[in-house]
């Protein structure tokens, strides 16, 4: 049921009731933490093997199906999911009231998917509040909850329907039965029914601004096309998609994660061919246009001063220099200044080794031999943002992965006022499959928690702009070529999340502290 209610073509509502087997099988096995386990891991490998198969598509960079790809983050998340299951288990044994196990077992979970998202092998993508991103009038309440309040009624909800079934297996009193099924039912309706309040309320005539935006979708396959094309083909495919509608109007022209083969290195950027060839294209076509694009940078130094730096030999000086290579966003316009961003949030095993220390003398390089590196990246530590020369315009440039992480995406609108969220990626790596629908879907989530504009420009596909109520106004599918263009509007408006963040966590990281001392204690002095 987890991965029939999953996106993009599940039905969420299995997800109401998806844990109930696993919440009833837990509560008459609660002697028994083996098999607790077992069947814990049973179910949560399912859900992960079904949602997330898509991932079986990876290659290693000698064109090989990656199979490790696919089969290290459904085991590792199972395992990760089982043994927080299984401890919330342990903890509600000795729990005499049964409602403060479940409680525990609610502000353990959500502590579970923050971690997720913030330790080097984080992997939100099956955070259970992501489960609604294709029913976005459910959930347009997120702009005070973030995900996390997806994943607090799921529970809540499965917990009242497993609840519901044991007490009428004790009592057989089937109108009581009723009683708490209809209940539990409310509660999914009654959400659905304030975030549809919300929706028909939302104000979308109170702008600030408007921006010319241009979506490029030039579709080049990541593994073989890419690689045979030319830097100056590349270029000029990208300008006859731009020539299509660029005009003189002040626009900003957005094109994909790592279009070129080619590194540039960060200290001779404005010189750079590819930097300099757009600029003087801007300066013909449109002067006060701003060109955003994924590119590859490069630092080099002297000695050794970064964790993720390697060692190279440079022939003409003969010596040894280090380099960091990062996957990053730039903006060119007409004036002098390049203006750039790291992708902060890096993919474990693809684009960062995880615990290195650790997993690199047992794994070597095998966890980044797929996704066309084996190089680990560098990362930004002070996300960037980019500002139009001309309009005053801020824009977020979120890189790929990182549109997965509310908080951090939120990050740009609190701190730095942003007004469009710019989300570039690549997401021909697995093929026609459900990946590239998934990540486009997560990025309606993002619309909604921060009431803005998302303009997003994948390589491949999907391509699209998407508006504050996470509807999807226009797009490009998946292996077509071309271009988007659309006035959108914009506003400088802070919702309860961009201001308060992942508060839920907050509150039930405490209240799983408070319930573990309060368990300790009970146990030391038998109350």
């Amino acid at each position: 049921m987890l991965g029939l209610g999953w996106p993009t073509d599940g039905d969420p509502i299995y997800l109401f009731m998806a844990f109930v087997p696993l919440l009833y099988i837990e509560n008459y096995l609660n002697s028994s933490l083996f098999y607790i386990f077992l069947f814990s891991f049973i179910t949560f490998l399912t859900w992960n093997a079904i949602s997330t198969w898509w991932l079986s598509y990876a290659r290693r960079t000698n064109g090989t199906f990656a199979l490790e790809a696919y089969l290290i983050p459904i085991l590792l998340n199972a395992l990760f999911m089982s043994v927080v299951f299984s401890f919330y288990s342990c903890i509600k044994k000795h729990v005499k009231n049964k409602r403060i196990g479940y409680v525990f077992l609610i502000s353990l979970w959500i502590s579970f998917e923050k971690m997720h998202l913030e330790w080097e092998l984080s992997w939100p993508w099956l955070n259970l509040g992501n489960g609604f991103a294709n029913r976005t009038e459910w959930i347009q309440w997120y702009e005070y909850t973030g995900i996390l309040g997806g994943s607090i009624w799921i529970w809540i909800v499965n917990i009242g329907f497993t609840e519901s079934i044991i007490k009428y297996k004790k009592d057989k009193n089937i109108l009581s039965f009723y009683n708490r099924i209809f209940f539990n039912i409310g509660i999914i309706f009654f959400m659905i029914f304030v975030s549809n309040l919300i929706y028909t309320k939302y104000k979308k005539n109170q702008y600030d601004r408007t921006a010319n935006v241009l979506i490029l979708q030039p579709n080049i396959d990541p593994y073989h096309q890419k690689y045979c094309i030319s830097t100056n083909e590349l270029v000029s495919k990208l300008k006859r998609l731009i020539d299509r509608k660029i005009s003189k109007e002040s626009m900003i022209i957005i094109a994909p994660e790592t279009m070129f083969t080619e590194k540039i290195q960060i200290k001779n950027i404005s010189k750079n061919k590819i930097v300099s060839s757009f600029k003087d294209y801007l300066k013909k076509k449109s002067p006060n246009t701003v060109f955003i694009t994924g590119v590859e940078l490069i630092s080099l130094y002297q000695k050794n001063i970064s964790k993720t730096s390697i060692p190279i030999l440079l022939k003409k000086m003969k010596n040894i220099q280090w380099i960091d290579i990062f996957n990053s966003v730039i903006q060119i316009g007409t004036n002098k200044n390049i203006e750039f961003h790291h992708k902060s949030k890096l993919v474990p095993a693809v684009e960062t080794f995880p615990y290195k220390k650790i997993f690199s003398p047992i794994l070597g390089n095998i966890l980044l031999n797929f996704g066309g590196t084996v190089i680990e990246l560098g990362k930004e530590n002070h996300p960037s943002v980019f500002q139009h020369p001309y309009l005053g315009i801020k824009i977020a440039p979120i890189i790929c992965y990182e549109s997965v992480f509310g908080e951090y995406v939120s990050n740009f609108f609190r701190k730095k006022n942003v007004e469009l969220l710019a989300i570039i990626t690549n997401d021909g790596w697995w093929g026609f499959s459900q990946g590239h629908k998934q990540h486009m879907y997560y990025a309606r989530i993002r619309a909604i928690e921060n009431r803005k504009y998302v303009a997003r420009s994948a390589n491949t596909g999907i391509s699209c702009f998407i508006d504050e109520k996470g509807e999807i106004i226009s797009s490009i599918p998946y292996g077509k070529e071309g271009f988007l263009y659309k006035k959108i509007h914009l506003n400088k408006k802070k919702t309860f999340y961009i201001k308060y963040g992942d508060f839920l966590y907050k509150i039930c990281l405490l209240t799983m502290i408070i319930i573990l001392l309060y368990t300790i204690i009970c146990n030391i002095y038998k109350i």
